[in-house]
């Protein structure tokens, strides 16, 4: 506060150059002066302040996160073949041989093969792989990977690998994926801003001097 900052600004400059301003030091005078601040606010005003930085909170991380982003193609079953022929076609299509071929042709996951054993990266991989039905006698191929470019290359060759499937729809843009988690992440900061308000709100008020 202001008058604080009268009072006794010249000699805290002159201890925090004597101490040499650690960050310890640094949190120490950040909470004592949001805590002298927060002191004459009233009970709503902390809740309100709380919920607003909640948000802008929570919405910095959710938008921060790496976007991920995923490119789908749909491919027709051949009908006499349905129960037989897709099964088949979608094991080869995630055997470990052209798993490995695609990681290496395409460069994924190079921080992930330097830190971590090759079948957990391609086990990564299979986590990005979607094959599934999309219709009657039909099937969507969807691949995820932080590159859009990648995505949609990569759902290409797993297409490309259902022989005797009639491509329907070519691998589609991509996509960024998760949108509408982000967008509630961003919104719980809000609710969890207040309810930090609310309890700060209260501890604060139990500090405040009792008038005699």
């Amino acid at each position: 506060p202001a008058w604080w900052r009268r009072r006794y600004g010249r000699e805290l400059e002159a201890l925090l150059e004597d101490s040499g301003s650690g960050w310890r030091d640094v949190w120490d005078l950040f909470r004592g002066a949001m805590e002298m601040q927060m002191s004459k606010w009233t009970f709503g005003a902390i809740v309100a302040v709380c919920g607003i930085a909640g948000l802008a909170f929570a919405a910095a991380v959710a938008y921060s996160m790496p976007y991920q982003y995923q490119s789908t193609a749909i491919l027709r079953v051949p009908v006499a073949e349905t129960d037989t022929l897709l099964p088949e076609t979608a094991k080869a299509a995630l055997s470990r041989a052209l798993l490995v071929t695609i990681i290496s042709d395409q460069g994924l996951y190079v921080r992930e093969r330097r830190a971590m054993p090759m079948e957990d990266v391609i086990d990564r991989m299979r986590r990005a792989i979607l094959i599934r039905p999309a219709g009657r006698n039909l099937v969507a191929v969807r691949f995820i990977d932080p590159d859009p470019s990648t995505a949609k290359q990569v759902t290409q060759m797993l297409a490309g690998r259902f022989e005797g499937f009639e491509v329907l729809d070519p691998p589609s843009p991509p996509q960024p994926v998760g949108e509408g988690k982000r967008l509630g992440l961003a919104h719980l900061g809000l609710p969890a801003g207040l309810l930090f308000g609310v309890v700060l709100a209260l501890i604060l008020q139990r500090r405040k001097p009792t008038a005699s």
